[in-house]
């Protein structure tokens, strides 16, 4: 339930009561303090494991190496790791997941090949996670070729790519403007009955939308309600975005309701999207009635949400209005 706090408060009340922990509690306890951001007290409770004569294993010492790398201390991380290595401790497919995905976020995806090459000398075998981690590094890099050669590669190793390989893939190949190679992607996952998800769909949604392509963009959410996946909030907020960019505002407003009848709930970003586009196409009645909306069914607008309307009121001539809708944000707390 990530209830760290309590869990450590039922910790310091066991050690009141006279109940001594054990192995056990005492992961769970670093866990805690790793979540928190609490390394020190982490190493200590570490400490305190080899105190009471009990051994690390695989588990303690790579919720400590995650720990490092969830406060960014990815370095730190893999000087741990080889440390405890040099003293005889063996890692497994997780710890070595856990470094690589660090070295992936921190931008360090070479360092992270690196790593995946020792792994492969040691007996540890790299999973599909691992492959996962580098191809996501490599595509955020925007060298989607060495990544697809990965991908390549994991195929004649016998690992076998996932829903989040060809995700992952498909939307490198969209962030390079290859969109025909992600169709191609999307097309061999279907055939190795790999189904796609809501996030492979919506990338690629997106990216036929950023290309002006609303008429395709609009056919594969039908491929996609027609195979059983249920659009979310982003699919439909990319589209109604989509058209509202080419000024096909009328559209938007179709599948906006659409969102609605399939309830689905309109985030503060879809009502930005429509308010933005009705006052662009010069509603700006109908923008604010979307704003009473949102403010009924209890979604705070933000920033975004009242500059594209009092822009729009000033744009009509509707000053006043636009200066009482700003003492309005104010009021409301939000900044201009």
């Amino acid at each position: 339930m990530k209830h760290y706090l309590i869990a450590i408060s039922l910790s310091k009340q066991m050690e009141v009561k006279g109940i001594r922990a054990n192995f056990v509690t005492l992961n769970i306890l670093i866990n805690c303090f790793c979540h928190l951001g609490q390394m020190a007290f982490s190493f200590s409770v570490l400490g305190k494991i080899l105190k009471l004569g009990y051994q690390p294993n695989t588990i303690t010492l790579t919720t400590l190496m995650k720990g490092l790398c969830l406060k960014g201390e990815v370095k730190k991380s893999l000087h741990f790791h080889d440390k405890v290595v040099a003293q005889g401790f063996q890692m497994n497919q997780v710890s070595y997941g856990t470094l690589l995905n660090g070295l992936c976020k921190i931008g360090e995806t070479r360092c992270a090949i690196k790593l995946l090459r020792m792994i492969e000398d040691r007996s540890t075998r790299p999973n599909v996670v691992m492959y996962n981690t580098i191809i996501d590094g490599l595509c955020k890099d925007k060298l989607v070729n060495e990544a697809y050669d990965f991908y390549t590669e994991m195929n004649s190793r016998g690992i076998f790519p996932d829903v989040i390989t060809y995700s992952t893939l498909i939307c490198g190949f969209c962030l390079a403007g290859q969109l025909m190679g992600a169709f191609s992607l999307l097309n061999e996952m279907i055939l190795k009955n790999i189904n796609p998800n809501v996030y492979t769909y919506a990338i690629l949604i997106d990216a036929l939308c950023k290309e002006g392509k609303l008429k395709e963009a609009k056919n594969l959410l039908g491929v996609m309600t027609k195979e059983g996946v249920k659009p979310n909030v982003v699919t439909y907020s990319t589209l109604m975005d989509g058209y509202c960019l080419v000024g096909e505002v009328h559209n938007a407003k179709q599948i906006f309701h659409a969102m609605v009848q399939t309830e689905v709930n309109p985030s503060v970003c879809s009502y930005n999207i429509m308010i933005n586009g009705l006052c662009k196409g010069k509603s700006v009645d109908e923008a604010m009635n979307l704003l009473r909306e949102m403010l009924h069914k209890n979604v705070v607008p933000n920033t975004v949400t009242y500059n594209s309307l009092i822009d729009g009121l000033c744009k009509s001539g509707r000053i006043t209005s636009a200066l009482n809708l700003m003492n309005e944000m104010h009021h409301k707390g939000q900044p201009a």
